[in-house]
């Protein structure tokens, strides 16, 4: 005989199923069905069903950020666990989980202070030593270092800045891993920093790389635009932290002549086929505006929304997932157009 499998196993591979396909569930179904799916992160009887509840998980929360809404407490609990699996014996769990803290980091500063709380830093340090999952552990921080100060502060404190500079200097991966991990470096160098730590940054040499990397991919860019290795996203998100940087270098004290050849070599990236056309924020007078994200509207004052706008830009949040039309609705009008991606972007 048979045993019968509980009806609530099959909603979870179904739901697992669902998400590798990119399809959708009544809203309603979802916030019903969460309870059993956490049963299953918590007290799973097998590997693969551990798999499947992590995917369903993730699934779920997708949605949840679609809708604009917190994490409910009853997953936020879950966060050790959770953190424990992106060890776990099983390759596949290992996956699945790391998305799950993905779409949390993604979320707002509250939910990603609670991944730093549970001490996911020095799991994600040690994974910037292995060539298998570096760039996964780099898209976590970059959405951890799009945070507040205080969580760059814990990022810094962890030496892990340290880390990502030496491996966007000397691109001991792949080129899929130095963007995540640039990312990572761009969103400390113009999110939310102190001034302090844009000094720190900028002393340790966290700004020549990012120039030295657009330089070589600057001609491809200009023939290829998305086509090219660099990728239109990267390269937009690169051009505007040293646009901003230009703007912020000249508050260093005590580093003249390390400020006037970042300003120089700056500059020279500005000049270079394919970057000519940029619109910078540092000749145009707006204060801080958001490239290929929002409608300039000539103001210096970019709204007081622009700050959480800029922080889900800089997340490449979850709303990528989005149709156009509701990107529109959180992110504005785009003010010319460009790829997908960007509009609805880290």
């Amino acid at each position: 005989m048979v045993e019968a499998v509980p009806a609530s196993h099959l909603l979870l591979t179904t739901i697992a199923a669902l998400a590798a396909l990119q399809a959708e569930i009544p809203w309603d179904l979802t916030c019903k069905r969460l309870p059993d799916v956490l049963r299953y992160i918590q007290w799973p009887n097998d590997k693969d069903e551990l798999d499947d509840a992590c995917r369903s998980l993730d699934y779920m929360l997708k949605r949840y950020n679609r809708q604009q809404l917190s994490i409910p407490e009853s997953v936020m609990s879950k966060i050790p666990l959770l953190i424990r699996y992106m060890t776990h014996s099983y390759r596949h769990v290992q996956r699945s989980s790391r998305g799950v803290l993905n779409t949390i980091a993604s979320g707002s500063d509250e939910e990603s202070q609670a991944l730093i709380d549970a001490n996911i830093l020095p799991v994600l340090s040690k994974f910037l030593n292995d060539p298998m999952r570096c760039a996964q552990a780099c898209t976590t921080l970059s959405k951890l270092t799009a945070g507040t100060p205080k969580q760059i502060a814990a990022i810094m404190d962890a030496g892990i800045i340290s880390k990502l500079i030496n491996f966007i200097t000397n691109r001991t991966y792949d080129l899929h891993a130095w963007k995540e991990a640039a990312w990572a470096i761009a969103n400390a160098l113009d999110g939310r920093r102190t001034p302090e730590q844009f000094q720190q940054l900028v002393v340790e040499h966290a700004i020549e790389p990012l120039c030295k990397v657009l330089a070589v991919h600057s001609r491809d860019f200009a023939q290829y635009g998305d086509q090219s290795p660099l990728k239109s996203e990267t390269t937009f998100r690169l051009l505007r932290c040293l646009d901003q940087a230009t703007m912020h270098l000249p508050e260093i004290r005590g580093y003249d002549q390390l400020v006037f050849v970042l300003q120089h070599t700056v500059e020279e990236i500005f000049t270079l086929d394919g970057y000519r056309d940029y619109r910078r924020d540092s000749k145009s007078g707006i204060g801080s505006s958001l490239p290929c994200l929002t409608e300039a509207d000539n103001s210096p004052d970019p709204g007081s929304d622009f700050e959480q706008k800029l922080t889900l830009a800089m997340k490449r949040f979850t709303i990528e997932e989005l149709d156009p039309l509701e990107a529109v609705l959180i992110l504005g009008t785009p003010k010319r157009p460009c790829s997908r991606k960007w509009i609805l972007s880290k």
